[in-house]
């Protein structure tokens, strides 16, 4: 009787994590039925902005495991969700969304910002929010008494434990801010302690190792490249940044599919479309037209734009989202839906919005 108890028990228990798998991941086909079947762009746009909004309410999970098997157990581990992940994924969508949504979110979420033991993410998010005009004082003069020291010697690191690494990540998570308080010194010197870390003097390490000064990981990953643009374009105005945008913009180019996309490592023209590379060098090449004036970086914008379109759900959903990495050379195989990248495919096609004619034109 007893191991019949025990028998059914473990029964259950291995149903309930096929059931768990099941559900997600007919979750995830069903979304994709009829996926990229978008003709208007301003109606594609609108239903971008329609799930951005939603999302910024309530967030779709942004899976920090590559698992698509006996997901219930990395639940149950905490290790499904991860809280510092949702910062940045919050910051992407405000700066898509612009000044209303932003005052919305610190009405909702006020408690999102603490100064003690930020995150660089953290400071991502204070730009955007910094950005419509919204950020409180107290949580700006916070974080920046937090970086003090930082400030007048060394560099911002992206975690206590692993403070001799630079990751390509923190780039484009401190500079738009630093700058946006006028913390140049800090931005310049930040951003050419990487400059050793960069291929051909444009392809950014996933990693650099500032003790024995050598680069860690691929040149070529997607969203890594996307991570330095971030921090390139948001900061455009500071000295040298013309030159760095140029340089990138003009090296990425023969790496755009003919569809208009990105994969998700870069040098291959084979590898899967990935939406959060898409987009961001898509708003390189605009920030490199508006520099230049090349009708060829325009049309290369408009190409990405395209491209993301095509990975769009019906319901508006950007979808070929490449999942967090999880170590230095250990990239995701899950590509989904991620909030940080809807709101920056909207903030391109607003964008891009200025150009219409002139794209008919290219």
């Amino acid at each position: 009787m007893v191991l019949a108890f025990v028998l059914g028990g473990v029964a259950f228990v291995c149903l309930l994590f096929v059931v768990v798998d099941a559900v997600v991941n007919l979750g995830e086909w069903q979304a994709r039925i009829h996926i990229g079947r978008w003709n208007n762009r301003q109606e594609w746009q609108q239903a971008v902005e329609r799930k951005a909004k939603a999302w910024l309410k309530h967030a779709p999970t942004v899976r920090q495991t590559a698992q698509d098997r006996l997901i219930l157990w990395d639940i149950i581990r905490g290790r499904y969700r991860n809280a510092t992940i949702q910062t940045w994924q919050d910051a992407g969508l405000l700066m898509g969304l612009g000044q209303e949504a932003a005052v919305e979110y610190v009405r909702i979420h006020s408690n999102r910002l603490k100064a003690e033991n930020g995150m660089p993410e953290d400071l991502l998010l204070a730009y955007a929010l910094k950005k419509s005009g919204v950020l409180p004082p107290n949580a700006e003069n916070g974080i920046l008494a937090q970086y003090q020291a930082v400030k007048e010697q060394g560099t911002i690191h992206y975690r206590p434990w692993v403070k001799n690494i630079r990751f390509v990540d923190t780039l484009g998570m401190v500079l738009p801010f630093l700058h946006a308080c006028r913390w140049d010194d800090l931005a310049k010197r930040q951003l050419e302690e990487y400059d050793k870390a960069l291929l051909n003097g444009v392809f950014p390490a996933h990693a650099y190792n500032v003790e024995r000064n050598l680069p860690r990981g691929v040149f070529d990953w997607g969203r890594g490249i996307g991570w330095y643009i971030l921090a390139l374009i948001e900061t455009a105005d500071m000295e040298g940044q013309g030159e760095r945008i140029m340089n990138l913009a003009k090296a990425l180019l023969p790496h755009q599919k003919g569809d208009g996309s990105f994969g998700c490592f870069v040098f291959d023209l084979q590898a899967r479309m990935e939406s959060s590379a898409t987009v961001l060098i898509g708003l390189l090449f605009l920030s490199a037209y508006r520099i230049s004036g090349e009708q060829t970086f325009l049309h290369a914008a408009r190409q990405a734009e395209k491209a993301l379109m095509k990975a769009t759900r019906r319901n508006g959903a950007v979808d070929n989202c490449q999942g967090d990495t999880y170590g230095i050379g250990y990239y995701s195989q899950i590509f989904s839906v991620m909030p940080f990248v809807q709101g920056l495919v909207l903030m391109l096609s607003k964008q891009l919005d200025s150009f219409v004619d002139e794209n008919a034109k290219a």
